[in-house]
């Protein structure tokens, strides 16, 4: 996802797998970063800032190609302003340039040790090529930060990935940390939800799946896996619910395959 707040409108974004990221909503664009470490000037800082703004409309209006336009130039005249990388780096993970995201959140953390939200991007963008381990370091590094402004962001981030691990255990004291902070994220009860499949323990797995359909009644995983709880558990009129609710509002080729798949043999 996501990870955006502060200046900007708060808003979570979910990606393929399930993380969200959490950023300030204005984007980036994936090219070679600057390394002139000369100040800018006065009219170069105006200007950027301008660009700045621009980019973060465009983004909020999901207008991504426009965005990382107006945030490339905000960087080739501000190449030290730390919330251009950040976006930049969100968006080169739109755009499936994971080493280029890489580049641009390591530079803003490099302009600031203790700037989590590029923590937490970064290591989403571990987890989205499968680097569970650096993942869970820079989450760490993140939450290591006392002044970080959203926390649970990091602590249901790290508990999916722990549960990729196959960590149940830290993962479940993971997804707990973020709900005690936040009990109003919906990635948070859908990752408890998956532990406690792991667990064979079907009953807290159905209210968690339940509590983060509530709060986002278009997540499609969740509907997912809670009508895949409740066919095990011999709920069919239930589970059929859920499946036709992924038909209505995915656009995931297989995972409608697989509901569609689920439907016809519940329906025959």
């Amino acid at each position: 996802m996501k990870v955006m707040f502060k200046a900007f409108k708060q808003r979570a974004i979910s990606d393929r797998k399930g993380i969200v990221i959490a950023f300030l909503f204005a984007v980036m664009t994936p090219f070679l970063i600057s390394s002139c470490s000369t100040a800018p000037s006065r009219d170069n800082m105006n200007k950027a800032e301008s660009h700045y703004k621009l980019g973060s409309s465009y983004l909020n209006n999901s207008q991504f190609n426009e965005a990382l336009t107006e945030f490339k130039k905000a960087l080739d005249l501000n190449p030290r302003k730390k919330e251009t990388l950040n976006y930049l780096g969100f968006l080169s993970t739109r755009f499936n340039k994971y080493e280029e995201a890489v580049i641009y959140y390591k530079k803003a953390i490099s302009i600031d040790p203790d700037y989590s939200e590029a923590m937490n991007n970064l290591a989403v963008t571990y987890a989205e090529t499968e680097n569970w381990d650096e993942a869970v370091k820079y989450f760490d590094s993140a939450l290591a930060n006392p002044m970080y402004e959203t926390p649970e962001m990091a602590y249901a981030n790290k508990g999916y990935v722990l549960y990729m691990k196959g960590d149940y255990t830290n993962a479940e004291t993971a997804v707990k940390e973020a709900l005690m902070i936040n009990r109003q994220l919906p990635l948070a009860s859908y990752v408890l939800g998956l532990v406690y499949t792991k667990l064979d323990n079907d009953v807290a797995a159905i209210e968690e799946f339940k509590k983060a359909i509530g709060l986002a009644p278009e997540y499609v995983e969740a509907h997912m896996e809670l009508a895949k709880t409740y066919v095990r558990s011999g709920n069919k009129a239930k589970a059929l619910k859920h499946f036709e609710a992924v038909l209505e509002h995915d656009n995931n080729t297989l995972r409608l395959r697989e509901a569609s798949d689920h439907i016809s043999r519940l329906k025959y």
